[in-house]
């Protein structure tokens, strides 16, 4: 039957025509009754004779159904289109008028012809305007589309598709064949290929709705003007032909987020609301609130975030995204999610500690960082952090000091100190390095300060290099040929030391390097004479034995590689070395931090916060207010007993 219902279909597009001439704007629905749905129920649709008159209207009733009775029905999945009444269809739903658009009545109009018992279409299949049914329905889109017989991908019938549609239906056929009949041609022509493209270019790919009902599907199918594609075909081919697809940029960004969201959820594997919002950011909808609430069904963890979908007018988004930070919080106990705060201009209407998740768009700096929140650490240095803010005394809730009043979260927190001093980022200028009062002062020796630079530097790596001193390590960075950072594909690294020569300087960390007269022989490729290094350095270059350095050649990579790019891929986050000089503390910084900015240790934050007092928002509480910057990390070493809370030195800090 399935077969039947999705390889036969017949269009009927001068019927449809008629009836977009005979659509009068007058009509409205508004005044359409919907029986209300009893608790597991779900309202279906199914198609009715036609009755001759002079209206000739399309005719459909609605019935309801139970989802845990397993009904069979076909779920629609198509993008709204227009919300011109003029560009609307005027229809019969339980002998009561109503519009739909032009793109939704050539779907049914196409489905109408394959014998389909029972269809489910939102915009039919749920009062559209009863805000707590809508919110109510929402929670349950996921599960009505996966428990349906098949999901049908409307992308239109009155397309011109011409010869390339015909070559990759063709194509894709040869997936549906079984195993041992499959010997189709290992080659793909590019008028496939050109087909493939403009079909995942369909703006049905960009909505949000869309997203969780493809995931969903168990068995879905294209309809694409007169063309049927089974999408588990398509996807098959595109496997197949994963090299030229992506050689050819063939799959585009909406289209490729759904499909792996697809892999996802038949994998079993639900990934976290966040990391579902960064995905899907630039998908479209035409109301803001489906950015967040079109996507639940996806989501293992949505309900610590929302109790059920608020279309309620008397609610802000704003408001929403307060609540959803604050729930959050109290669920987990923990206050780290406010580092994934706003940053976009448009963002600037909700307080510094609180993400959009309406317009939830993660800085390429800050991509660590989600998945920090989302309790994944990306590499070592982020497991470093989080088993140093873990250590302290402070860093869940406690829920009689974790409050919120409007825009200000108060939260306990101890103080660690003032920024006196930042270093630049990767490709930024020697002029980008901050200071107050020209070089801090550090109750600290050169030694010390140059271990701590070390450690720093070393926080993405597995080891320390503990048996050389903080200044012989710099000195051996300082020492290296460009080549070196070349092969390792860290040149940024290279000119980032240049400029933090002085800035190591002003600490007392004094980098003098002469080229050595005496040591082993290195050949590194794209030099044309070798360079001499301390014997003491072989091993960073995979040579035990001056006589065996060709074997380092042949590995192709030198040890010192790994930790080049580890220190790249620190500075990679766009963060800068900051001195805390009243504490005499090193550490990094934000990339927006200033001098004068405090870093603080803030109640339920596994890593130090920056923050900045703001003097016009003080003035009007009354009160010290900051406003949130960013993230820190602080040596633990130089730190010490002294970063454990006592209760007796933490107070109480308000952020706005």
């Amino acid at each position: 039957m399935l077969s039947v219902l999705v390889f036969n279909a017949i269009r009927r597009n001068q019927k449809t025509e008629t009836r977009s001439q005979q659509a009068s704007s007058e009509v409205k629905f508004e005044g359409f009754h919907y029986e209300p749905l009893e608790e597991g129920q779900i309202r279906l649709l199914r198609f009715c004779p036609q009755e001759v008159d002079e209206l000739d209207l399309f005719r459909v009733e609605l019935f309801h159904a139970r989802l845990s009775q397993a009904p069979e029905y076909v779920a629609l999945s198509y993008s709204w289109g227009s919300d011109d009444s003029a560009l609307s269809i005027e229809i019969m739903v339980n002998n009561q008028k109503y519009r739909v658009s032009q793109h939704l009545a050539g779907a049914l109009d196409r489905l109408k012809t394959n014998n389909i018992s029972a269809i489910w279409v939102d915009a039919l299949c749920i009062n559209q305007r009863d805000m707590i049914e809508k919110g109510k329905e929402v929670t349950r889109m996921f599960t009505i589309y996966r428990t349906a017989t098949a999901v049908i991908v409307w992308l239109g019938q009155n397309v011109d598709l011409g010869h390339d549609a015909d070559m990759l239906v063709q194509k894709v056929r040869e997936f549906d064949q079984p195993l041992e009949k499959h010997h189709h041609n290992l080659e793909i022509s590019q008028a496939a290929l050109r087909a493939l493209k403009r079909l995942l270019a369909q703006p049905y790919w960009g909505r949000v709705w869309i997203i969780q009902e493809v995931a969903a599907a168990r068995r879905a199918f294209i309809f694409w003007g007169h063309n049927t594609i089974e999408l588990r075909s398509l996807e098959a081919l595109i496997r197949e032909y994963s090299d030229l697809v992506e050689g050819h940029a063939i799959i585009p960004g909406y289209a490729q987020t759904v499909l792996s969201l697809r892999t996802a959820c038949r994998a079993q594997q639900q990934p976290r609301l966040l990391d579902i919002l960064a995905m899907t950011s630039d998908s479209e909808t035409s109301h803001l609130r489906d950015k967040v609430y079109g996507l639940l069904g996806l989501a293992f963890d949505w309900t610590v975030f929302v109790r059920e979908p608020n279309y309620s007018a008397s609610v802000s988004e704003k408001g929403l995204c307060l609540e959803m930070t604050v729930a959050h919080i109290s669920w987990y106990s923990s206050a780290d999610i406010i580092f994934l705060r706003s940053t976009q201009p448009s963002q600037e209407a909700l307080p510094s500690w609180c993400p959009d998740y309406f317009h939830f768009r993660v800085h390429d700096f800050d991509k660590n960082m989600l998945s920090y929140v989302c309790f994944r650490d990306v590499n070592l240095g982020w497991e470093k952090r989080r088993a140093f803010g873990a250590s302290a005394r402070m860093n869940e809730i406690i829920p009689d000091t974790f409050h919120i009043s409007g825009n200000r979260l108060t939260l306990k927190g101890n103080l660690v100190g003032r920024i006196s001093a930042l270093g630049s980022l990767m490709y930024e200028d020697a002029g980008d390095c901050e200071f107050s009062n020209a070089f801090p002062a550090m109750e600290a020796t050169a030694t010390e300060i140059a271990k701590a630079f070390r450690r720093l530097l070393l926080l993405c790596h597995n080891q320390t290099f503990g048996h050389l001193s903080g200044l012989d390590f710099l000195t051996l960075l300082y020492a290296l040929p460009e080549e070196v950072f070349g092969n390792a594909h860290c040149t940024g690294l290279k000119t980032w030391l240049s400029i933090h020569q002085g800035f190591f300087e002003g600490f007392g960390v004094r980098v003098i390097h002469t080229p050595s007269t005496e040591g082993i022989a290195i050949k590194i490729r794209g030099m044309s004479e070798p360079f001499l290094v301390r014997d003491e350095w072989r091993e960073y270059f995979g040579s035990n034995d001056p006589n065996t350095r060709a074997s380092a050649r042949r590995r192709r990579e030198y040890p010192l590689d790994s930790v080049l790019r580890s220190i790249d891929s620190t500075l990679q986050e766009r963060l800068r070395l900051m001195c805390i000089r009243d504490q005499a503390l090193l550490g990094w910084a934000h990339r927006d931090a200033e001098v004068g900015d405090t870093v603080w240790h803030l109640e339920g934050c596994t890593l130090p916060a920056i923050l900045r007092r703001s003097p016009a928002l003080s003035q009007d509480y009354g009160m010290d207010i900051y406003r949130l910057v960013g993230h820190a990390y602080v040596d633990p070493v130089m730190a010490s007993g002294r970063w454990i809370a006592k209760e007796h030195k933490s107070r109480l800090v308000h952020v706005c």
